[in-house]
């Protein structure tokens, strides 16, 4: 699970260090900054659209309110950093007006020497975390505010030269719409029900979600039972068959196949996995 080193509403910024196989998160997205250093591994972040794999030693940059989706099943150890826009604009006053480069760009290293200085800083923070020196919280803070200065600094651009993205009423509507299907994800959800729902009719809710979301409204539902379900798997012995079916899925074939597809095993093995690392983790320990 993620380790916090502080939390995001007390300070503006927010490190999580993972640790553990199966990372994913449907098609999401936030006010914050989120910046994704993998450690070990390789991970791949779905943004507007495009898809792009994030290896070893290397990170990449989703700037805020950009629908993103993270797939990193072959991820053991890495690094998530939010920066709270709203926080950081009491050291940046005109921070709206800038927005970070698009995930293509990052990845593709505009500036390679102040990449690699960036990577270097991110890798800084891993041994703060495991040996908590005196004053840790506070050298972790101060390195990934200089990452972000770095990233203003290099891999930011003025807003009015780029288009504009999604407008606050469609973000919106996309809220109230994942917020539906969080609360009933359980149950059966039919493009009948969750259109008349929201008044619209069956083909433009369809349209209108596979465009903002970049998947089909179908596979998104899916992608969120599948979320709830590793949970379980990795958290309770309750039988995987039951937790399938409580978590809403009716085609047993169809969720083990999705599963391999977004964890790279099978929902036992994923047991499995997460069973030997509690006991490696207790051996450490001792």
């Amino acid at each position: 699970m993620y380790e916090m080193l502080y939390r995001m509403e007390r300070t503006g910024i927010d490190i999580k260090y993972w640790t553990n196989r199966g990372q994913y998160t449907p098609p999401h997205w936030h006010g914050a900054i989120e910046l994704l250093y993998i450690l070990n591994g390789e991970g791949a972040v779905t943004c507007d659209g495009k898809e792009y794999l994030v290896q070893a030693g290397q990170f990449i940059v989703i700037d805020s309110d950009k629908i993103h989706e993270m797939k990193c099943a072959k991820v053991s150890m890495m690094l998530i950093i939010h920066f709270s826009r709203k926080r950081m604009e009491n050291y940046v006053h005109d921070l709206g007006q800038f927005e970070l480069f698009s995930c293509e760009e990052i990845y593709e290293k505009k500036d390679e020497k102040k990449y690699q200085e960036i990577c270097q800083m991110l890798r800084s923070l891993v041994p703060l975390y495991v040996r908590e020196p005196v004053g840790y919280l506070l050298k972790s803070q101060a390195i990934a505010m200089e990452i972000l200065f770095e990233l203003l600094n290099h891999f930011s651009r003025k807003k009015e030269k780029i288009k504009n993205g999604k407008d606050e009423e469609t973000l919106k509507r996309l809220k109230e719409i994942t917020d539906y299907i969080e609360q009933h994800y359980k149950n059966t959800i039919t493009l009948e029900e969750i259109s008349s729902s929201f008044f619209l009719s069956r083909e433009y809710f369809s349209r209108f979600f596979k465009k903002n979301m970049g998947v089909a409204f179908s596979r998104y539902v899916n992608q969120i039972r599948l979320m709830h379900i590793y949970y379980d798997i990795c958290n309770s012995d309750e039988g995987i068959m039951k937790l399938a079916e409580k978590h809403g899925f009716r085609n047993y074939k169809m969720f083990n196949k999705m599963f391999h597809e977004t964890y790279g095993c099978t929902p036992s093995q994923a047991r499995k996995q997460k069973l030997s690392m509690y006991i490696q983790s207790n051996q450490w320990n001792e």
